[in-house]
């Protein structure tokens, strides 16, 4: 199904899903008439992105036009509602929310997951796509280098933050979008203070892409056996950029997708 009429997505393909969403709890069924379609039904979706455009726009677009409950956790409120307006013209869906977020603040992500954890009973589907690059090294007021923490310490923390609660909406799902730029990244604590540095531009985009994928791929192997009375675990996937935008193109190793379980109603999901 391509997109909503009306609301423009990079390529307009970003409509051909990744599996490891498409197939999200609480999102796939079937229609009356027997014929498989995507639903999410009374769903809660949560994506942080530090802007509300490109990838992150188009998956929440995508889970509001399945009927989800849909929020957008973005750094500008002004851009953010814009685009929440935007996706429920779109789809017709009124339960698309705007939280404000900025993952290069520690204490912003704290404060967020507190006030998730206050107000949503239920949290089916994280997706962590809040990412940068181009900037020069740069320290924050907490010590930490500003790339690497708005793309990989910042969710690492709101993820772990979140976790009680996707466990307990079992059989949730927690999406990290990475890339296949990984691969010529290196990996070094030493980099989230600024003590030590990849390169350039580009190098730092890179570590900060491989530190999103030994993270998930951590995360998914200590998340074996969880889901408690559903007897499901938590899957946990990182997908490169290019199979949310064109998945036609070959995937990241470890970004291979499963099929989730049955649909489910009430979920929630969360998009970073």
């Amino acid at each position: 199904m391509p997109p909503a009429p009306g609301l423009w997505c990079p390529w307009q393909c970003s409509w051909q899903y990744p599996n490891c969403l498409a197939q999200a709890p609480g999102v796939v069924g079937t229609d009356p008439g027997g014929s498989p379609h995507h639903r999410a039904r009374g769903a809660t979706s949560l994506a942080p992105a530090p802007c509300p455009a490109g990838i992150g726009k188009c998956v929440a677009l995508e889970l509001a036009r399945r009927n989800a409950r849909t929020i957008l956790a973005c750094r500008s409120r002004e851009r953010g509602q814009a685009a929440v307006e935007e996706i429920r013209a779109a789809t017709g869906n009124p339960a698309v929310l705007l939280r404000l977020l900025d993952t290069g603040s520690l204490a912003s992500v704290r404060a967020f997951a507190q006030a998730v954890l206050r107000e949503e009973t239920r949290l089916d589907v994280l997706v962590n796509n809040a990412g940068l690059t181009g900037l020069p090294l740069s320290i924050t007021a907490e010590g930490l280098e500003q790339t690497f923490t708005t793309n990989y310490l910042g969710p690492f923390l709101l993820t772990n933050l979140l976790l009680d609660l996707l466990k307990a909406s079992a059989p949730s799902r927690i999406v990290n979008v990475s890339s296949f730029r990984h691969a010529v990244g290196t990996a070094d604590v030493r980099y989230l203070t600024g003590q030590a540095q990849p390169g350039g531009y580009d190098p730092i985009y890179n570590s900060t892409k491989l530190m999103n994928v030994l993270f998930t791929a951590e995360l998914a192997q200590r998340l074996q056996g969880t889901g408690g009375c559903h007897s499901h675990a938590v899957p946990c996937h990182a997908v490169p950029f290019c199979a949310v935008l064109c998945p036609a193109w070959p995937q990241a190793p470890g970004g291979g997708c499963t099929s989730g379980p049955p649909a489910r109603p009430h979920s929630t999901a969360l998009l970073c």
